[in-house]
């Protein structure tokens, strides 16, 4: 399991969120949870990690943040655990505090397995989000405009006269002419998805069939161009085998976090706060 945070433990979510901003003003009360105090200090150091509309509603995350760990790290000493760090991939190592409020949490915490049945109402229901992109791959051959927008046109309408829609003319006329490095492959863009290209581009290769050279230069700002879809790829829904095992992480990992919510919002209705009003959001 990934290492816990104060903002995963109940900054961004734990349903118990501070008040507004606008209630608390610059000399605000010291805050203490079940009698011990939450410093200053750390609670200054904290507020660095929540972009804030101002100074007092940073604080008032930063504290709740520190609230709600001091809570959980409460929680894991009255069950005597021991830290057992772990080190992810990347070579970073929990500290101690992380990997207690981890430990916790395994321990604690038993949220439903996502099934089949749930992976494919999700599959069904974000259709979009597994959906591949169109694809198109296409051909050009630059003149840029060093001499003049009209003499690069009219170079460029020589050009289309001699390749009269030849592929090999093409290609030949790329690798000869271009002004693009894509000449040195007879012209070839690869494959390309919207917004690859510059919009006048785009446009015209939409009006095109695979193989067919455009029949007139198309002006960008890069220069003019003579164009050649090579080939349509349609947007495509991707199977459902193919994306259930992303499926389910997500909904296991969305599982994980509303239950670490719902767990540090109870020990925090259970606990003595002074000094930050936490409010149960749901």
């Amino acid at each position: 399991m990934s290492v816990a945070t104060a903002e995963e433990t109940g900054c961004g979510g734990c349903g118990a969120g501070p008040r507004p901003a606008a209630v608390r003003g610059p000399a605000a009360e010291p805050v203490f949870v079940n009698g011990t105090e939450i410093p200053e200090d750390l609670i200054a150091a904290e507020a660095q990690n929540h972009p804030a509309r101002s100074p007092a509603e940073a604080r008032a995350m930063a504290a709740h943040a520190l609230v709600i760990r001091h809570l959980l790290l409460s929680r894991a000493a009255d069950m005597r655990m021991a830290p057992d760090p772990e080190t992810d991939p990347a070579g970073r190592r929990e500290t101690d505090e992380e990997a207690l409020i981890r430990q916790l949490f395994e321990a604690e915490l038993a949220p439903e397995e996502p099934d089949d049945g749930a992976c494919r109402l999700y599959y069904r229901t974000h259709a979009l989000r597994f959906t591949a992109p169109a694809l198109i791959e296409a051909s050009h051959i630059l003149f840029e405009t060093r001499a003049g927008a009209a003499e690069a046109r009219a170079e460029a309408v020589a050009a289309l006269a001699a390749i009269g829609g030849d592929e090999a003319r093409f290609r030949a006329l790329a690798r000869a002419r271009s002004d693009c490095p894509s000449g040195a492959s007879g012209g070839s863009l690869g494959q390309l998805r919207p917004r690859d290209l510059a919009p006048e581009v785009e446009a015209a290769l939409a009006g095109l069939a695979p193989g067919e050279v455009g029949a007139e230069p198309v002006v960008s700002r890069f220069g003019v161009h003579l164009l050649r879809l090579d080939r349509r790829e349609p947007a495509r829904q991707l199977p459902y085998e193919a994306v259930a095992a992303r499926i389910r992480d997500r909904l296991a990992a969305r599982a994980w976090t509303t239950a670490a919510a719902r767990y540090a919002s109870d020990l925090a209705r259970r606990a003595r706060i002074e000094g930050l009003t936490l409010e149960a959001a749901g």
